[in-house]
């Protein structure tokens, strides 16, 4: 089939789909609705797919040229002619595709556009019903972006749900290279890899380790991220002593093929998000075999079972998230009995390299509603 793949910008998981929908053997062009300016992703295209040209690309999105944009997406859509156009955002990319009318259409949920964005901005909500009303199949990684779709106008058989997935072969235990440069043998290292940005709350992350560093001088805690919240978070950690400043490195993002080594390099992965789908940093962490610690937000409910693959706590309850990180360094020996039963379940039901055929699916699937629509009418 040949697929149109309509995204936002250009990040790792651009970079996952557009590889996937290659390897699995479709013909793939790539459009970018924006450069938004932040370098997400310094890997070139994947190998065999086709950029298609258009002005928008290399500047920020702006709402105001929409009409401009909905006539050059439709001329670009009747110059490829594809099989099926595969968009997302829903607020954003999927609803300029809706405007356009554009057929089969699979609509994919992304990023924060269900669980936050549209509850923040009635005009994303309505962006977003529009682009499910119109789209002929769904994509969400989680069972909670469907069941959220649904009051909007999703039509509950009208879905695929599959975790994005990670790569299990590759993320797994082994030695790390960089563990010696960030903590001694006998320190407790806390890794959080999540944006820098509100939705993340990593100042709930920090805010819980000064409070449990306090208590136990062996707890570092390593930030492998950067954002627009970095110098809100610093300010954070300046206001904490010294020996606990000491003990927080800020060490930026991390290329992509380069954050394997940091997992299984940490004594505990740390999320505070208070909104996400199946998240994908998570999955890495515990295809790592690496202790987890993160919040009760339903997208993590799927992945973590408290005690048993992980550690809960309450969403934004940074004295609880304390706890349980002390509750993690002084229970350390017994991690075994968390990381087997993880890892098995990534093993089931995590594997990108199983779980990328599903995009065939979803691709026929959108053809046929597409198809019963125009013979119905």
């Amino acid at each position: 089939m040949k697929i149109l793949y309509f995204s936002r910008d250009y990040c790792p998981h651009d970079y996952r789909f557009l590889k996937a929908i290659h390897d699995i053997g479709h013909e793939v062009f790539f459009l970018r609705l924006e450069n938004s300016g932040r370098n997400l992703e310094s890997r070139e295209l994947p190998e065999g797919v086709h950029e298609a040209e258009w002005r928008w690309r290399e500047i920020p999105y702006d709402p105001r040229n929409a009409d401009a944009i909905l006539s050059d997406l439709k001329e670009i859509f009747d110059q490829i002619q594809p099989d099926v156009i595969h968009s997302g955002p829903l607020t954003d990319v999927s609803w300029l595709t809706a405007e356009a009318d554009l057929h089969p259409h699979a609509a994919m949920s992304w990023g924060f556009d269900l669980m936050h964005d549209i509850e923040a901005d009635p005009r994303l909500k309505q962006n977003a019903a529009i682009a499910l009303h119109q789209a002929d199949w769904f994509l969400g990684d989680c069972y909670v972006e469907r069941d959220t779709a649904i009051p909007l106008g999703l039509k509950k058989d009208h879905a695929t749900i599959f975790p994005w997935g990670i790569d299990p072969k590759q993320f797994c235990k082994g030695n790390s290279a960089v563990r010696r440069e960030l903590a001694e043998e006998d320190e407790f290292l806390l890794l959080s890899t999540r944006s820098l940005e509100p939705n993340y709350r990593v100042d709930i992350t920090l805010s819980a380790f000064i409070v449990a560093a306090a208590k136990e001088p062996k707890l570092k805690l390593a930030i492998l991220a950067d954002g627009s919240q970095f110098k809100l978070l610093r300010n954070i950690a300046d206001a904490a002593p010294k020996e606990i400043r000491d003990r927080i490195l800020w060490l930026g993002r991390k290329p992509n093929d380069q954050l394997i080594d940091y997992y299984r390099a940490a004594d505990l992965y740390l999320s505070a998000s208070i909104t996400d789908g199946s998240s994908v940093s998570l999955l890495e962490a515990m295809a790592c075999e690496i202790p987890v610690l993160v919040s009760d937000i339903p997208g993590n409910l799927e992945w973590v079972e408290d005690g048993r693959t992980g550690f809960l706590f309450k969403t934004g309850d940074s004295a609880q998230m304390a706890d349980k990180i002390l509750f993690c360094y002084q229970n350390r020996g017994e991690m075994q009995n968390i990381i087997a039963p993880a890892r098995r379940l990534i093993e089931e039901k995590a594997d990108w390299e199983k779980n990328k055929y599903r995009l065939t699916e979803a691709y026929r699937n959108a053809v046929t509603v597409c198809n019963s629509r125009y013979d119905s009418k």
